[in-house]
């Protein structure tokens, strides 16, 4: 508790806001033979009425507390996923008020668990039967710890699928029905597929720095290129990893070829929903979420694409990469420091995470896939029906099979991916040389590391 009110002090020193979301106050009590649970969840509008139509089924259900058989109710709170809910959360751990049950983004388990604001899981994970390899091994891994498990993986998200329109594949005198495999055929693809009003452009084929953010960008490509970020053995930041550099180097050299201020002026109309520059047919090739498949299903439902693995390097001037490169994206559920029923709550959490029934309205509130790989639907999906049914999604569901990433299981993520961002940014925009600003990166986030491991011996000192 001391260090989470440390922090907070120092988010308001920093200037940095802190105010509770108004998400109604709880005025149900519970009955003679029940207990409440609340969930803290961060998804508004659709997304976030398909979540409390899960929460509505699971009440339905008839859940027990081990050890007392009350009865369990869970109350659902919308609560936004940003730096002051975050934490809000801390303060309410802090004051002895958490929710029983809260979402978290897969790459901050273990931020929030270094910061000792997650209960422990690895007992009752162990004795629910839940096995790891249950889920995909990714999915699995992000939750863990120091050797513990803190969460378990809600969703999952391939990251990612190469979609390509095939009209524009067409247009360009492309065929439609092969993706390119290589970096170089990416290449090439691209520049056929830009097409130009002189100064300007209509469409283009890739933007390889837009893949939902520089630091996304960075971790995507990287992989492709066979790099590593993270030396699990040495404890070790890696982000300078010659492989990481060549990809930062071939990310640059779309700006010399294109010039990255032409390309801001085509993306100056994008965004997302029915901005979606796929969807507008102005973005031939983008390596895509699950999620703007849903965007192409409601908004350009007339939209012909295909969806293939990324394409990886293998030549020599790029050397060679990782075939079939992804890794895994998504929410993950856990239990904060605090909570008044951790065992009623876990019952949720193991419910949503890891039965078929719980699993299947992963899919209906979020479009993605569930992170167990042996739940019901998974293996709907995989089968020749799941195929016939819905390809676009099986197709995305192979992709997810091989995916061999996470996100470095480092107390210090989110500075990691500041860097990362950093670090392309200044590469695009400054001509920092690619090398260089990796290094600085690399650099910067090991003493961050350096900095949590030395905080965390010394507590455990004390």
């Amino acid at each position: 508790m001391v260090r989470l009110l440390k922090y907070l002090m120092m988010a308001v020193c920093a200037g940095v806001s802190v105010y509770v979301l108004s998400v109604g106050p709880i005025d149900e009590t519970p009955g003679a033979n029940e207990v409440l649970v609340s969930v803290w969840y961060p998804w508004a509008g659709e997304a976030g009425e398909r979540l409390r139509e899960a929460i509505l089924a699971f009440n339905e259900a008839g859940m027990t507390e081990p050890g007392t058989g009350k009865r369990i109710r869970v109350i659902p709170l919308y609560a936004r996923n940003d730096i002051s809910t975050n934490q809000k959360l801390f303060i309410a751990i802090a004051g002895g008020s958490p929710p029983d049950v809260t979402f978290v983004d897969g790459p901050q388990v273990a931020e929030w668990a270094h910061r000792g604001a997650l209960v422990d899981l690895t007992a009752m994970i162990h004795g629910a039967g839940i096995r790891p390899e249950d889920y995909y091994p990714p999915c699995w891994r992000q939750n863990i710890y120091r050797g513990l498990i803190y969460a378990l993986t809600f969703c999952a998200d391939p990251n990612f699928g190469l979609f390509w329109n095939k009209d524009a594949f067409r247009r360009a005198g492309l065929d439609p029905g092969v993706a390119p495999q290589t970096i170089a055929e990416l290449d090439a693809m691209a520049d056929r597929l830009t097409e130009r009003s002189g100064d300007f452009y209509d469409a283009i084929g890739l933007i390889p720095w837009g893949v939902y953010g520089s630091a996304n960008s960075m971790y995507t490509w990287g992989w492709v290129f066979g790099g590593q970020f993270y030396d699990e053995q040495t404890d070790t930041i890696t982000c300078d990893d010659p492989r990481i550099v060549t990809a930062l180097e071939w990310i640059k050299s779309y700006d010399k070829r294109y010039d990255k201020q032409r390309i801001a002026a085509l993306q100056s109309g994008f965004g997302s929903g029915e901005r979606n520059p796929f969807v507008l047919g102005k973005l031939a090739m983008h390596p895509t979420v699950i999620s703007g498949l849903r965007e192409i299903r409601r908004y350009a439902p007339g939209l012909e694409f295909g969806i293939a693995p990324m394409p990886y390097p293998d030549d020599e001037r790029w050397g060679r990469g990782e075939p079939r490169s992804s890794w895994v994206g998504g929410w993950c559920l856990a239990i904060p420091t605090g909570s008044r029923h951790p065992k009623a709550a876990f019952e949720l959490v193991r419910w949503l995470c890891a039965t078929d029934e719980g699993t299947e309205w992963v899919v209906r509130a979020t479009g993605s896939f569930p992170g167990m790989r042996t739940c019901r639907y998974i293996r709907w999906l995989a089968s020749d029906e799941g195929a016939t049914e819905d390809p676009a999604r099986h197709r995305l569901l192979e992709i997810l099979e091989a995916c061999r990433h996470q996100r470095p299981v480092i107390p210090v993520q989110a500075y990691y991916m500041a860097q990362l961002r950093r670090a392309l940014d200044e590469c695009l925009y400054k001509d920092v040389p690619a090398d260089r600003a990796l290094a600085t990166a690399r650099a910067n986030t090991q003493a961050a590391l350096d900095k949590a491991r030395a905080e965390a011996r010394r507590r455990v000192l004390r």
